[in-house]
């Protein structure tokens, strides 16, 4: 590699090194040198696993029946509030786990929205899917139908329309020219995003916490109680090589599909259909099932139940300090430092992903990208477990190592965005500016982030959104001294202060919905629905 290459990936190489390699080879020499048997492929093990598999397939399959016709949707047809609509799908996948959940506590539950003021009244029904497999599969699948929707819908919209073209030209259908021109080559875009939800489901935590129940133990959840219940590092460590083999595969096989590619054009394709009469169908059945635990969970923050009127009382008991013992800090504090550790995260996955990013494309070093997309094979409690041994050796204060680990964890979903867009960059112009005299750091702040800063933003919102929710890893070390949003309103839920948790989600949920609607916009291009650009 020339010069500018070797320190253009130096930085990402140390710190992953340090924040990531070390913990994870400090896991393996952990579960050598404990001492006697670890016995992987015990029973209760086995059954762990099977059951994680089960819940992950099912999760994938409704996620993917859900993702595709909104995917279709975005991607080919043009509708009014349409950036309202992508707006919408996008923030199941960017919100905090904890809001999730209590938002299906709050529509699905047996006195939620849902059953009380809908099926109950209408029907005399009642509709409970939660504390059960029924729960976690829809919790799952909609907590990951965006990610097949964004991927898909991404590539149907720079499919080349000239072979579609061609095919009608034949006298093909609009159906048959879907099933045999466009499918085939849309399928490495949806087996991949199919493959990373299914990475997102099997390690699934805080969904199957609270919508399983106790009943209910995937690989990840059975990890956190053998560390913080009983005390059980042998156990852990056993289904941590377990959990880490599986995954490990998992994405090998998602780095092979990324290769992957169909037949798309460098454009947005000019190419669009009328909206199908299944779209209202469609759309009807998100509003419900899926935008309805959105705003439900919302709602649920300033709305009185039993009184049936709007009200601040859980914003007020929140703020005013009457539950911070719960918490074990202030409300205030939690999301100070939460917008701190965000914040530093995804700044850091911003800073090496562009410079790491423009090395490997240039040089086409598979190697780096498989190693930078890696941490995509271990889940955020597993990397926990490797800092709390590896305090056993150096001492890193809490704020270091949340955010390394925040880091870690969206380094993958950077770093993917980034290097999309140096793939598109266009080298005529980068070269013009170095016959020119530029430099390194002239090209870099002058010409390159500002043609990258789509991927940029992209990069910046996607990983500050994974830190924001990020909720295993956090319980696992968790301090008191820095509380965080995710915990915050974990410890209130479990706690029995349902109102004032749903208050705090409803505050996030709001702010990332704003947050990714008024900066898809300008990214966009396109009209704002409410004409505000």
């Amino acid at each position: 590699m020339k010069k500018w290459n070797v320190f253009e990936i130096a930085p990402a190489t140390i710190f992953m090194a340090g924040a990531y390699f070390v913990p994870f080879v400090l896991i393996i020499i952990y579960a050598v040198s404990l001492g006697g048997e670890i016995s992987i492929f015990t029973p209760l093990n086995l059954h762990i696993v099977s059951f994680t598999f089960y819940q992950a397939m099912l999760s994938t399959i409704l996620a993917i029946v859900v993702g595709l016709p909104g995917a279709y949707l975005i991607g080919r047809t043009e509708f009014k509030f349409k950036y309202v609509f992508s707006a919408l799908a996008t923030v199941p996948f960017v919100m905090p786990s904890i809001s999730m959940a209590l938002g299906f506590y709050t529509f699905f539950g047996y006195n939620g929205i849902l059953n009380s003021y809908f099926l109950w009244p209408l029907f005399h029904v009642r509709f409970e899917p939660l504390f059960s497999i029924l729960g976690i599969v829809m919790g799952n699948a909609f907590y990951n139908f965006p990610l097949i929707m964004i991927i898909v819908g991404g590539a149907i919209s720079t499919l080349d329309p000239v072979y579609l073209e061609a095919a009608r030209v034949d006298g093909a259908s609009k159906f048959k020219a879907f099933l045999h021109v466009e499918l085939p080559m849309l399928l490495p875009s949806i087996a991949t995003s199919s493959l990373l939800a299914f990475v997102y489901c099997f390690t699934s935590f805080a969904v199957v916490l609270m919508l399983g129940g106790a009943r209910y133990a995937t690989l990840e959840v059975q990890i956190y109680m053998y560390l913080r219940t009983l005390l059980d590092f042998k156990g852990a460590a056993a289904l941590t090589i377990l959990q880490l083999v599986f995954v490990g595969i998992f994405t090998f096989l998602f780095s092979i599909l990324r290769r992957s590619a169909g037949t798309f054009s460098e454009e947005v394709s000019k190419s669009q259909s009328r909206f199908p009469k299944w779209g209202y169908a469609y759309v009807i059945g998100m509003i419900v099932f899926i935008f309805g635990p959105i705003f439900s969970q919302i709602l649920s923050g300033f709305w009185n139940f039993q009184t049936s009127r709007l009200t601040f009382e859980w914003v007020k008991r929140l703020f005013s300090g009457i539950v911070d013992p719960y918490i074990g800090n202030s409300a205030v504090a939690a999301i100070l430092w939460t917008v701190i550790f965000a914040t530093s995260s995804a700044v850091l996955v911003v800073l090496l992903s562009i410079v790491s990013t423009h090395a490997i494309q240039k040089k086409h070093a598979s190697i780096f990208e498989a190693l930078f997309t890696s941490p995509l094979a271990v889940s955020p409690i597993t990397l926990a477990f490797g800092y709390v041994i590896l305090q056993n050796y150096v001492y890193i204060p809490f704020p270091i190592e949340i955010v390394a680990i925040y880091t870690v964890i969206a380094f993958p979903i950077g770093f993917q965005a980034l290097l999309s867009g140096w793939e598109r960059f266009p080298v005529e112009v980068d070269d013009a500016a170095s016959v020119d005299g530029a430099g390194f750091w002239a090209k870099l702040l002058k010409i390159r982030i500002p043609i990258l800063k789509p991927q940029i933003i992209s990069a910046f919102l996607f990983s500050f959104a994974i830190a924001m929710g990020e909720v295993s890893a956090t319980m696992l070390l968790y301090n008191p001294v820095y509380p965080t949003i995710s915990i915050s309103a974990y410890r209130l839920f479990s706690s029995r202060h349902v109102p004032e948790a749903q208050a705090l989600s409803a505050l996030l949920t709001v702010a990332t919905f704003f947050i990714f609607y008024f900066l898809e916009k300008p990214l966009s291009g396109k009209k704002d629905d409410f004409g505000l650009f």
